[in-house]
């Protein structure tokens, strides 16, 4: 402990002085008193208490020189040296990944991260704060932060968002945000080993935080759900990460009902197979396990059922080539009016041609745009490119010759093939249903004579088929523009327990997935869609790994590696003040 204002310790002076004023305080004279009546009165009292009146004397003087002492050393400010945070910029990288989910005595791993930060926080010396979330797309939520309250606040706030961390994104924003050399940077998860960081900074020290992992862990790898024969079956894959065999029960529910369950033996290290001859027809099926492990976010599975080769609807004046291309692979065709269109379920596939869109059923749909006039065709003179997508894989289409295209439908589209700047193919979501745009006619191209043709159709069929009835499937917190009644366009979403969780206006923001996996539904002008959230594969294997530090060759002066505390001369004159009121009280009573 030093002090920091020592000239204040002249006031010792002052202190002498009282002393000195005790030593030539006023003395009583000897007074001839013609009667002791008044002496016996005074002597019966001292000898009813002299050591209270003693003690009275002695404790105002002792009052006053503790009071004077204390005053002193307040005004000198002590200061001491407590442990503090290396550094001057602080950066800390936070995994909010599922494995944070996971509890260890009876607490999640992200909350034991928590306690290190808030333990941090609170031996800070003025130093800058920055904190980033290590997602899928790394989100900084405090820059160069000084304010320890509102560094606790963010710290508080922070939860587990079950997408999978990227250590390797979050370490190249975290270095880009360095701003001198005495900077360290923080990274609390469960399992980031050496190899996991590619630091580009040797000379900054990473200090890694790895929380106690997980030891005993039971998950679903894979479910899915199949069609044949009018029969539905299933299958799941289930895997015992522990070191000790599991015997858990195996439910598989729909809609609060329970269609299936089976005790299932599970030895460590190892997976089973479920094989689920026969379920009843559902919308969507849910896989549960009941393990009673350290990690539940793997404990659920979600499958959505499609309707097995689903009809293909023809409305309008279809081109003879995509219904024979379609009855070639085998798939059943239709050729309707639009009057019988109006009637149709929502377990086919639209192929439609020379109808308005808005004329369109809710179903998926391949859409061919060719809604325009001579004069308003646009000659393409660029080369064609493809993007990688389901529906080209295999369709070498840079080959075909298209000699006219038309203006693509407004919307947020995804391109598949474009001619220069112009889309040709693309794909998109309209009235909550899959749709795939062709903005050319077969008639002003050879496409039809490449080998690529039935293979697109054949692709583009199985693409629309695996997202019949539902909106897709989401990792979690994925943001996508989603086109459901756009003059409608207020979307609600809920979970499986039929609570609201979101609203949002579709032609003004983001489709926004939840970020716990599960099945959920999002309900727009009374009609139900739903769409399914799932935990990414790697967080379905948990690792654990120990702390360590890169670049520790690293050293600090004491001044940043130590924090001075002043709050000891606030303590003392607060004792002054309680000293004064006592001698306040010695005093009165003496009178």
């Amino acid at each position: 402990m030093y002090f920091t204002n020592t000239l204040f310790f002249i006031l010792v002076i002052l202190i002498a002085l009282v002393v000195l004023l005790y030593f030539f305080r006023k003395q009583y004279t000897a007074v001839i008193n013609p009667s002791n009546l008044l002496w016996q009165q005074a002597m019966n009292e001292w000898n009813a208490s002299p050591w209270i009146q003693k003690l009275q004397h002695n404790l105002l003087f002792w009052l006053q020189i503790a009071a004077l002492t204390l005053l002193m050393l307040a005004l000198a400010k002590p200061v001491w040296l407590s442990e503090g945070v290396k550094g001057e910029q602080i950066i800390w990288i936070v995994d909010t990944s599922a494995t944070m989910s996971a509890v260890k005595a009876d607490k999640p791993l992200i909350e034991q991260s928590k306690q290190q930060m808030k333990q941090m926080v609170d031996r800070l010396n003025g130093q800058e704060v920055t904190v980033i979330i290590a997602g899928e797309k790394p989100k900084i939520l405090l820059n160069r932060e000084t304010n320890a309250g509102l560094i606790h606040r963010t710290i508080a706030g922070l939860t587990v968002t079950y997408d999978h961390e990227n250590i390797e994104k979050a370490v190249k924003l975290a270095e880009s945000l360095v701003q001198n050399s005495e900077t360290v940077i923080h990274l609390f998860s469960d399992s980031v080993k050496k190899e996991d960081i590619q630091a580009d900074l040797d000379n900054i020290p990473y200090e890694i935080h790895n929380a106690d992992g997980i030891q005993d862990n039971v998950a679903i790898l894979s479910f899915g759900v199949a069609g044949k024969e009018k029969r539905i079956s299933g299958l799941a894959v289930l895997e015992n990460q522990g070191k000790k065999s599991k015997t858990i029960p195996f439910v598989i529910t729909s809609e609060d009902s329970i269609d299936y369950q089976q005790e299932v033996t599970i030895p460590p290290g190892k997976q089973v197979v479920i094989n689920v001859p026969d379920l009843p027809q559902r919308r969507f099926y849910q896989a549960k396990i009941k393990a009673g492990d350290q990690y539940a976010a793997d404990n659920e599975l979600t499958a959505v059922y499609t309707v097995f080769n689903p009809t293909i609807h023809a409305l309008g004046g279809v081109n003879p080539f995509f219904i024979k291309g379609m009855e070639t692979l085998g798939f059943k065709t239709v050729q309707l009016d639009q009057n019988r269109a109006l009637g149709l379920k929502d377990s086919g596939i639209i192929l439609a041609e020379g109808l308005p869109v808005v004329d369109l059923p809710k179903m998926p749909t391949i859409y061919i745009n060719n809604k325009q006039t001579e004069d308003e065709l646009i000659e393409l003179k660029e080369p064609i490119t493809s993007t990688d997508s389901p529906l080209t894989e295999y369709v070498d289409i840079d080959k075909t010759y298209i000699k006219y295209a038309t203006s693509p439908i407004k919307g947020n589209w995804e391109n598949v093939v474009t001619s220069g700047n112009h889309p040709l193919i693309q794909t998109g979501t309209l009235n909550g249903q899959p749709v795939i745009l062709v903005n050319f006619s077969l008639e002003n191209t050879d496409w039809p004579l490449h080998p690529g043709f039935p293979i697109f159709l054949y692709n583009s069929y199985q693409w629309l088929s695996k997202q019949t009835g539902f909106l897709g499937y989401f990792q979690p917190g994925e943001e996508k523009w989603l086109q459901l009644e756009t003059k409608k366009s207020v979307l609600e979403i809920y979970n499986s327990a039929g609570k609201s969780l979101s609203s949002l206006q579709l032609n003004k923001e983001n489709f926004k997935a939840p970020y716990k996996p599960g099945i959920y539904q999002a309900v727009a002008d009374g009609q139900v869609y739903y769409f399914s959230v799932l935990l990414d594969d790697r967080e379905k294997k948990p690792e654990t790994a120990p702390s360590f530090i890169l670049n520790s060759s690293k050293t600090y002066d004491s001044e940043q590696t130590l924090k001075p505390n002043e709050s000891l001369w606030f303590w003392l004159t607060l004792c002054v003040l309680l000293l004064l009121m006592m001698e306040w009280e010695v005093y009165r009573r003496w009178m």
